[in-house]
């Protein structure tokens, strides 16, 4: 199985981050400035989470924080960078799960929420609920004071001939336009890009009091149909944590919903696997090639980014210096050090 698994000689580090920019993001045909851009963001957002760490941050602050910034960034589907529905408009889903207290909080198919991890944290932290949808969602994300956008916000270019590409190999008219009006100075630039699959972003850290959480956020599939759900809000299946394993997935939500994959990852952990040999489990026996990738760390430190896709961009960092940045999956990791 490709990927970056947990082999470091070090003792036991007193934290530890993993996260990723989504299984099979990018072709190999891809331009230079896509690769360029999906290293640079999954660096950056390492960044942010290492700086919060060696303060003292909780884990489930430390991946909402991470999540933001990888949300922030237009090259993911998650946020800013989400894919188009078949109708050419925009729903986005997250969730986030505290491991020590098996909390969670999630919305799905919100599209006026700048962050959508910011309202997952909320639910989590200020209803009784897991789980909220639609325009329930985004009345209480507001209310609660997250930030409101307009769709136009999540717009950009290559999404939107990507999901044209898609429409076209269905015998589908191209939409000239999105779905909503593009604010001034925004236009529909010609198209450079290969075509991207729709994935996800994810992290999950352990922090220095041993407490693990998993945060994921996702735009969806290109070209879903409206009110599609994937397996990104859905607690044990693309997001898990518990006081053994945390875990985020990506890839074809649907699987890892009819499997429950990231929760398995971590039962498999608790009863004695190793992260590693756990999403090596689930990548070879239980999803079939180019499905998706998991990323966990287990209470102890260990931790693995694995992928049965060509390439999942990702990070690794830990307080004893680690510092790795992949992007394919069959070339070891750089080393950030």
């Amino acid at each position: 199985m490709d990927g970056t698994a947990d082999d470091q000689p070090n003792s036991n580090p007193r934290w530890v981050l993993v996260l990723h920019g989504g299984a099979g993001s990018i072709p190999g045909d891809s331009p230079d400035d896509i690769r360029t851009g999906y290293e640079n963001g999954v660096r950056q957002a390492m960044q942010v989470g290492v700086e919060l760490l060696e303060q003292g941050k909780s884990a489930v602050d430390v991946a909402e924080a991470v999540v933001v910034c990888l949300e922030d960034s237009p090259i993911f589907n998650a946020g800013k960078g989400s894919v188009f529905t078949g109708a050419g408009v925009h729903e986005l889903d997250a969730c986030i799960m505290d491991g020590s207290t098996l909390s969670s909080g999630a919305v799905t198919n919100v599209n006026q929420l700048k962050n959508p991890i910011r309202a997952a944290r909320h639910v989590m932290d200020d209803t009784r609920h897991m789980l909220l949808a639609c325009e329930g969602a985004e009345e209480f994300a507001l209310a609660a004071g997250c930030e409101h956008v307009d769709q136009s916000y999540y717009f950009t270019s290559r999404r939107f001939h990507a999901l044209n590409r898609y429409r076209e190999r269905r015998n589908l008219e191209p939409l000239a336009t999105p779905g909503y009006p593009l604010e001034p100075g925004q236009g529909i630039e010609p198209d450079a890009s290969a075509d991207e699959p729709g994935n996800t972003v994810g992290c999950v850290v352990l922090d220095a009091e041993g407490h693990l959480a998993a945060a994921t956020s996702t735009g969806g599939l290109n070209g879903k149909m409206a009110g599609r759900v994937g397996d990104t809000p859905i607690v044990g299946a693309g997001t898990y944590a518990n006081q053994f394993c945390g875990v985020s997935g990506t890839g074809i939500g649907e699987e890892y919903m009819r499997h429950v994959l990231c929760a398995r990852v971590a039962w498999l952990v608790e009863a004695g696997q190793t992260p590693e040999q756990a999403v090596q489990h689930c990548l070879t026996n239980i999803l079939k090639p180019n499905q998706g990738g998991l990323i966990a760390i287990g209470a102890d430190g260990q931790v693995t980014a694995l992928s049965n896709t060509g390439s999942m961009p990702h990070a690794i960092a830990d307080s004893n210096g680690r510092r790795e940045i992949g992007i394919w999956m069959d070339p070891p990791a750089l080393n950030e050090n």
